[in-house]
Order: structure tokens, then sequence, then C-alpha cells
């Protein structure tokens, strides 16, 4: 087909449509994420005031209970409602829906998980708790919930490929080996559960309905994003004194990082651990593929 000035407006035109709506939507996904945590945070404030009998400290979904016990009960309903979302849902999804019903569960649950995010943030400020070097989005798993909806809100293969690595990752460890006091219904306790749970539910989701299968060369492509986390949380660390990322000392809970040595050493090896852990995260989609050849 010869492109005439007709045509090529037509395709100027398309293009400009198409960033004007993208602009339209990520600016208002910014602003619905920014209204449901100042929602959040004058809810709080104003069920603050009006308590009568207990301060809003005292109440079960605030207070700190520290009723957590690894691989106790509310350890494992998460992760066994975790599995069964990660195995019924896609099933579902190619099944039954169709390609935009699959669209919205995955807007839904990526706005989901960044909301959590938010509010968990947002009520620490409300209890007037709130700490720079340790309540900003700047962790591994709270960076990744935070750009989650922005990056993915239409889906992008190179994009996911990062995060399929990433997640399968980080998150995955801080479900097996938590860094987490208190238990249910504390806040803290439903953030860390639906944001690191919901992560896993939504990458092999994606995976899955979407066919964004990552290849051998989307391994080095996430360890090197891991590289620029890395840069960018020792910045952070070094200007708040915080630890982001366990780059500035080891969580003060049982971990991998315990059987890597010293601070800088565990850092180096936490790194490589994470390259044969995305290898094996890598198993699942290469076998799929090499059977699919075979087949094919």
């Amino acid at each position: 087909m010869i492109n005439t000035p007709h045509n090529v407006e037509q395709d100027w035109n398309e293009i400009i449509r198409e960033a004007r709506e993208n602009i339209i939507e990520k600016v208002s996904l910014i602003l619905l994420c920014l209204l449901s945590a100042k929602i959040a945070a004058g809810l709080i404030e104003e069920d603050n005031k009006s308590s009568n009998n207990e301060t809003m400290k005292d109440a079960p979904f605030f207070a700190h209970n520290e009723d957590f016990v690894v691989f106790g009960t509310q350890h494992l309903i998460p992760m066994l409602l975790m599995l069964i979302l990660c195995i019924a849902l896609p099933i579902i999804a190619k099944r039954y829906w169709s390609k935009k019903t699959q669209l919205m569960v995955s807007r839904v649950m990526a706005v989901l998980i960044c909301f959590w995010l938010l509010l968990y943030t947002a009520i620490f400020i409300a209890l007037g708790e709130f700490d720079p070097k340790i309540h900003l989005p700047v962790g591994f798993c709270s960076l990744i919930a935070l750009l989650l909806p922005f990056l993915m809100w239409n889906p992008n293969y190179r994009v996911h490929e990062v995060f399929y690595f990433w997640i399968l990752s980080g998150p995955v460890q801080a479900i097996l080996t938590p860094e987490l006091y208190d238990g249910f219904p504390n806040f803290a306790y439903l953030k860390y559960w639906i944001v690191h749970c919901g992560l896993v539910v939504y990458v092999i989701y994606a995976t899955v309905v979407f066919d964004f299968k990552p290849t051998l060369k989307s391994i080095w492509r996430a360890f090197l994003m891991i590289q620029v986390y890395t840069i960018f949380a020792l910045v952070v660390n070094f200007i708040l004194g915080a630890n982001y990322g366990y780059i500035s000392h080891k969580p003060s809970t049982a971990s991998v990082l315990d059987y890597l040595g010293d601070w800088p050493w565990y850092v180096f090896g936490g790194q490589l651990v994470g390259l044969v852990i995305f290898f094996i995260a890598y198993l699942p989609v290469g076998l799929t593929r090499k059977r699919q050849v075979k087949a094919g």
C-alpha cells in the first residue's frame, strides 16, 4: 500500500489519538491512587477524632499484636490461597473470559496491589508512626507494587520479562521467610500478604493469559535491572541511613542471606543466589516452549 499524504495524515492522527488516550489513562490512574490514599488517610484521621472509648491505635486493625508465627496458620493460609489463585485464575481467564475481561482483571489486580501499598503508607502517616527509613515504597517488593499499574496498565512484554524474574525471586523469598511480626487483622499483616502474594498471582496470570513467556535473554535483562535497582537503593540508603533492599545490613528475621557471610559479601552472594533462582524460575517456561516445539 502506497502512503499517500492522506494516509500519512490518518496514521499520525491515529498515533496522536492513542497517545492521548494512554496519557489520560495513566494520569487518571495516578490521580485514582493518590485520591485513594488521601481518602484512606482522611477516614483514618476522622475515625481517630471521633473515637470515644478507645483510640485508633487500640482498634484491632491498627493495633500491633505480634501474633504472627512463621509457618503457623496465619502464614500457611495466605500461601495456600496464593497457590489456588495461581492455578485457577489463569485457567478460568483462558477458558471463559474475553480479551477485554482478561485485561480488566489484570488492571484490577495491579491497582489493588498498589492501593494496599499506598494505604499502608497512609496509615502510618495518620498514626504518626511514619519513618522514611522504613515506610517509603523503595523496598524491592514495594517498588514493584508501586510501579505495577503504571507500567502494566497496557500489558508490556519488555516490562513483564523483568518483573517475571524479579517477582519469582524477591516476593517469593519474602513469602517463604517473611519479615513480619503482626498477625491478622492488623493492617501490616494484610498489606504484606496482599502485596507479596498478589504480585506472584499477577505475574503468573500475565505470563499465561497474555502469553508473555520470557526467554533466556530475559534473565540477563532482569539481572541487569537488578544492578540498576541496587545502585538506586544504595543512594537512597546513604541519604536516609536506611536499609532498603537489605543492602546495608541483613533483615532482622531469618533468611538465606544469613548463610552468605557478612557485608558486603552477602550482597554479592545474594545476587548470585538470585541469578540461580532466575534460571529455576525459567524452567517451567523453557520446558513448555520445548514441548510446544516438539509438538509443532
